[in-house]
């Protein structure tokens, strides 16, 4: 009789080992899964944020009221009579696949540097998730030169910044 109880608690033990190995197991799975996804979103912002530079260089080579200068009746709060223009302007856009809202990116395009130094700073930021509570986010900041001496181009950048998930 003894060792039939002595069999049960033998047997009570293994059972125990065992699912404690399948409960690390499968907790480790989750945690690998985990890893897996936030790298797939991750990978997305850098697209969405790519996708919205390529939109930026696009539109500032097809069109060129692009983007709007504003219409120099802002009054600059210094001297409250002079009239200035904006040099910031920013839009976004959502993106969609299967009519399900993936993310967006949101493209800031500073024109100050236009004038003196024939250049436009372009800053995309990818945002994957719901825009309220983002899961991943790449920016991308690039000086585009704007120069028209060399005819029949696009816009090259002269310098290419990755900020990360900043």
């Amino acid at each position: 009789m003894r060792r039939r109880g002595m069999l049960l608690i033998v047997a009570l033990l293994v059972l125990g080992v065992a699912l404690l190995a399948g409960m690390g197991l499968m907790t480790s799975q989750v945690s690998n899964y985990r890893g897996v996804h936030s790298a797939e979103d991750a990978a997305l912002a850098l697209c969405l944020a790519q996708a919205g530079l390529e939109d930026a260089r696009l539109k500032l080579e097809r069109d060129a009221l692009f983007p709007p200068h504003g219409d120099g009746n802002l009054v600059d709060p210094d001297d409250g009579a002079k009239p200035q223009e904006q040099s910031l302007f920013t839009y976004s856009e959502d993106m969609f696949w299967d009519a399900k809202r993936i993310g967006c990116y949101r493209v800031s395009i500073d024109s100050s540097f236009a004038a003196p130094y024939q250049f436009v700073r372009v800053t995309s930021n990818g945002l994957v998730g719901p825009a309220e509570a983002p899961t991943a986010q790449r920016v991308i900041k690039v000086d585009l030169d704007i120069s028209t001496d060399r005819p029949n181009t696009t816009f090259q950048p002269l310098k290419v910044e990755d900020l990360s998930g900043l």
